[in-house]
């Protein structure tokens, strides 16, 4: 029976209830917003309305609707955290229909559909990633007493802000009341007390929403670790037998590895479907053990087991799961106790695809293994070459691709010609415990002669032989061998192999791989049911198939995850930028709502300090924020994303800290534009960028053009303070020598302390690096 049918319509009833619902939530917030007191700004109306939606009964149909929304795709994954999440956002949503509409056959209807929704509890059984469901919980709890240790101490401190004061016993209640999105007794008088408790609502419904995310989030389960890795490659060294081992570590893979440690399961996952490579692989007293772990998690987290490539032996594993085994090809094994090519006509195409090659002055050549960079950029010139002839295209799961690294790690075959030129290679795999020897990649030059392949192939049956190998693996020739298989699924394949000519030559493929006079192997895919084959299938493809990263999204997504901070600040600060443009009285709230001042910051608003240097100095379109869109992607690719954040917001810090304070002994010492700037509210993302900036001139290596570049910096800064003059030139500066300083003393730390390492003689500093192992 298919574990993934059982309460498949119960699932999917909760999940249409929790996205009616929060729908339905989210509607009846924006339907009852008040109406602000002031003249809204055009350019921050949606912020405006956000502020008044957190606000008692609204605040609770808020938080309930969006936690809804967010469960409903692990509803429908049969995740157990998100049922429990949505029972008690229906709770929520019940008790805050009952403050907002005050409609009784609403709050009644909602009660019946939250208890239907608690009744099916046992369709959800999908257990999430324990590494992110402790994060779950660590950022409820965690979250929970933060805001609720911020916001109590909020309230006691302005207690004469709050309309009949508050004790502490008071304002601790109130707190909780915040957290658990109920209305609080004490009335705000003052607009720094309205913004305590909005802040507190809103930061405990990020806190909700967040950890919500993390417990509900869909399952993972056997990431690749280090360790883990280390168990792969011994019990592969140890067991493994088929072609399809050396793909088990490829980094598309994830692991089961059994409760004993004796045996793995490596899979591929896609949607809601895992994919197995192979069988089991390990202790034969372990195999079908770690294969019925691998069933049981893929029915914890509602997934479709299926694996591909499985070899009759393997089988013998499988079967007494009561599992299903589709014959889906055969996979061809040149015998190398025979000769190759083989004798006679079967052999004589490629006899004379060998000798045509060796006219052309082709010969075969091991290259140097580990591959030099010299050669690294031989092979890669091939296979780019390879790519973009349109007929061809990197897969994986399978099969390998292009990866330096991968490459390195096994010997490479290649084809070169008079010039020394390659014109196709192949690297060959580990055989591990099996007796046949296998290879990954084959590429050719387009344009080089035909017939090329065949000589590679040939020089690597001699090889391969020499090394004691009885055969040589050729790879899966799929929807092959199927005129005896019985059902629907055999049939279809069949008409694949027949006329599939249009999305690959499977009948070609089979003709090129037959004159080798192979011995021909079954390979099987094995599910839980036939109506699971569909999805198993189609899993298999798109588990083969890699992004096209020519496509402009590919791209973009690469981009964001290469430069996250770049992302982040090019969307703000063009935000900003453009709306302030539109209309300028957004730049003038913004600066209230998030610049610094001396005033500000005694007056305990320290948040300011991190805030002020995301807010641009002036409206529309700013220099130094198009400036920094250039440089922060620099630092990024040079520092990485965690120090350039860090660079930039310490940066800021190095500059705006020292001044403000320089600024109040000037204002004390009766300098009058002193005592004018500690009330101007400011912000700017300069001192920020000239800190990174510098930051980037400091790591250069030592040399001319770093001594060049620190000239150039310097001559910026002293320029603006001769010719502007301005308390931001000097900001700027400071920030810059903080950084200069703070960096140049770090490295000459470091410097000092590898100084000293190297002084101690190598009989005393190596057992202590071992220690350090």
């Amino acid at each position: 029976m298919n574990v993934v049918a059982e309460g498949r319509w119960v699932r999917r009833g909760s999940a249409l209830v929790a996205l009616v619902v929060g729908a339905a939530a989210l509607a009846s917030v924006a339907a009852v917003l008040p109406q602000p007191h002031h003249r809204p700004v055009p350019g921050l109306r949606p912020f405006d309305s956000a502020v008044a939606a957190i606000d008692g009964g609204r605040y609770l149909l808020l938080g309930a609707g969006l936690v809804l929304l967010l469960v409903v795709r692990a509803l429908l994954r049969g995740r157990r955290a998100a049922w429990l999440a949505a029972v008690a956002a229906l709770v929520a949503a019940t008790a805050g229909s009952l403050v907002v509409h005050r409609h009784t056959p609403v709050s009644v209807l909602l009660a019946l559909l939250t208890v239907g929704v608690a009744l099916a509890g046992r369709s959800f059984v999908a257990r999430g990633d324990p590494m992110l469901v402790r994060r779950g919980i660590a950022v409820l709890a965690g979250g929970a007493a933060l805001v609720g240790a911020v916001a109590t101490v909020g309230l006691y401190e302005l207690d004469g802000q709050f309309r009949g004061g508050t004790t502490f016993a008071g304002s601790l209640e109130s707190a909780g009341r915040l957290l658990l999105m109920l209305p609080v007794d004490d009335q705000p008088l003052t607009r720094h007390a309205e913004w305590l408790v909005s802040a507190s609502r809103g930061a405990a419904l990020a806190v909700v929403l967040v950890g919500a995310a993390l417990l509900v989030a869909a399952v993972s389960g056997g990431r690749q670790h280090e360790a883990d890795r280390a168990v792969v490659a011994r019990l592969l060294a140890a067991h493994a037998t088929t072609s399809l081992a050396h793909f088990q570590l490829l980094p598309d893979k994830r692991w089961l590895i059994g409760s004993d440690g004796q045996a793995f399961v490596g899979y591929g996952l896609r949607g809601r479907t895992a994919v197995a490579l192979g069988g089991p692989v390990g202790a034969p007293g372990s195999r079908r053990a770690v294969a019925e772990e691998f069933l049981e998690l893929c029915r914890r987290n509602g997934w479709t087991a299926g694996f591909h490539q499985v070899t009759a032996d393997e089988l013998d594993d499988l079967a007494p799961l009561g599992l299903r085994a589709y014959k889906i090809g055969e996979e061809a094994v040149v015998p190398l106790d025979a000769e190759v090519p083989p004798a006679g006509r079967p052999g004589k195409s490629i006899r004379s695809a060998v000798r045509r090659c060796e006219r052309a002055g082709y010969r075969v050549v091991a290259l140097e293994h580990p591959l030099t960079d010299a050669d690294l950029a031989r092979l890669r010139e091939v296979s780019d070459a390879w790519s973009a002839d349109g007929e061809h295209r990197e897969r994986t799961f399978t099969l390998g691709q292009f990866d330096a690294d991968q490459l390195r790690a096994t010997p490479v075959l290649a084809v070169v010609d008079d010039e020394d030129r390659v014109q196709a290679f192949a690297n060959t795999l580990p055989p591990y415990r099996g007796r046949d020897r296998s290879f990954d990649l084959m590429r050719r030059r387009p344009g080089s002669v035909n017939g090329v392949m065949d000589q590679l192939f040939v020089a690597m049956a001699e090889r391969f032989r020499a090394d004691g190998g009885t055969g040589m693996n050729l790879g899966l020739a799929p929807f092959t061998g199927l005129d005896d298989q019985p059902g629907v699924p055999a049939r279809v394949m069949r008409l694949l192999y027949e006329h599939g000519g249009a999305l690959l030559d499977y009948a070609g493929l089979r003709s090129f791989k037959d004159k080798w006079a192979p011995r021909w192997e079954p390979r099987y895919l094995v599910t839980t049911s036939e109506s699971a084959l569909p999805r198993v299938a189609v899993a298999v493809a798109r588990l083969g198939e890699l992004p096209d990263r020519r496509n402009p999204l590919v791209r973009l997504a690469r981009v964001v995850r290469e430069f996250p901070v770049t992302t982040a600040f090019v969307a703000v600060q063009l935000w900003l930028m453009l709306s302030s443009a539109y209309d300028p009285q957004v730049h003038r709230q913004l600066i209230l709502a998030a610049g610094s001042s001396w005033d500000l910051l005694l007056h305990g608003q320290v948040w300011r300090l991190l805030t002020s240097p995301v807010v641009q100095a002036s409206p529309g379109l700013v220099w130094v924020n198009l400036l920094l869109m250039l440089v922060i992607p620099v630092a990024e690719r040079r520092l990485g994303s965690r120090w350039t954040a860090v660079g930039f917001f310490a940066g800021d810090l190095l500059g705006s800290v020292p001044v403000l304070l320089g600024t109040r002994v000037a204002a004390a010492l009766g300098f009058d534009p002193a005592r004018l700037q500690l009330h101007e509210v400011d912000g700017g993302t300069s001192a920020g960028s000239w800190a990174l900036i510098a930051a980037l001139v400091v790591t250069m290596p030592a040399g001319r053009w770093r001594r060049w570049a620190g000239a150039a910096l310097a001559v910026c800064m002293v320029g603006g303070l001769v010719l502007d003059q301005g308390i931001a030139d000097v900001q700027h500066a400071v920030s810059v020598l903080g950084v200069v300083a703070l960096l140049t003393v770090g490295r000459r730390v470091l410097e000092a302390r590898r100084g000293s390492t190297d002084d101690v003689p190598p009989e005393v500093r190596e057992p202590v690096a071992q220690d350090a192992r």
